[in-house]
């Protein structure tokens, strides 16, 4: 039988050449590099590019060089974790709840948003209670915040250029200022915060788990207000630290 031809198409041929040619290149690389590289004029170059930066797959640093931007691994897998680092992290999550009798839970990235993977509830009169498929926006909560100070200068500069602020409680952040204020501070002491910014009553503390190098995630605890005071604030956050290195590197090659 005669094999048919596909016809391609021109449009998805550059922009695959465009993302290849960034993933294969030793460095950055400028829109002039770029259109000598994929041999089409500039114009073309820009607009191809330009789409590609408003969705956010690639970046512009300050020298107008081109970066891929980490959406393209979210989109890859899915942006979500795979279901053996889920099967390894739940008994380390239900520990945590188990020992702390808090809300505790495992959240990924999935676009702009935090997801809840896995959660356990605590058991006490008064406690928050999540559930898997809960989203929420990365500014508002933790987990979100330890997601975003993770993420470089240009990836940080186009989450800023396209997230719109909703005000869920009076405490909500509302501003880039603030915003990269609270990202600066996860990266000095290594957690994320929220206090009633997300949901009124609710404080809550996050850590990254990172896998070779890479943030797979963030766990969570969801502590009344009522009950978060400075000492148990204090061992949440180191069990939070212990079991983030356990996670870590039991999951890492």
């Amino acid at each position: 039988m005669k094999q048919t031809s596909i016809n391609r198409v021109k449009s998805a041929d550059r922009t695959l050449d465009l993302l290849e040619t960034l993933a294969g290149a030793a460095a950055p690389m400028s829109a002039g590099e770029l259109s000598r590289a994929l041999e089409i004029p500039r114009s073309s170059l820009f607009h191809l590019a330009g789409t590609l930066v408003d969705r956010g797959y690639l970046s512009i640093d300050e020298q107008h060089r081109y970066h891929l931007t980490s959406r393209i691994g979210e989109l890859a897998r899915g942006a979500r974790p795979a279901a053996d680092l889920l099967h390894h992290l739940n008994p380390l999550i239900a520990a945590l709840r188990n020992e702390m009798n808090e809300t505790f839970s495992f959240n990924a990235e999935r676009n702009d948003q935090i997801e809840v993977l896995i959660t356990h509830a605590g058991h006490q009169n008064l406690s928050y209670t999540m559930r898997t498929g809960d989203l929420a926006p990365l500014y508002a909560v933790s987990a979100g915040k330890v997601i975003l100070a993770t993420k470089s200068a240009a990836e940080l500069d186009q989450y800023l250029s396209r997230v719109r602020y909703e005000a869920f409680t009076p405490h909500t952040i509302q501003s880039h200022d603030r915003l990269l204020r609270d990202i600066e501070r996860v990266r000095t002491d290594g957690f994320g915060f929220v206090d009633e910014e997300f949901t009124p009553g609710i404080v809550g503390v996050a850590i990254g788990v990172f896998i070779n190098g890479t943030i797979a995630g963030a766990i969570n605890a969801a502590i009344p207000k009522a009950r978060a005071n400075a000492t148990l604030i204090s061992r949440v956050k180191q069990r939070l630290r212990i079991t983030a290195a356990q996670a870590g590197a039991m999951l890492s090659d």
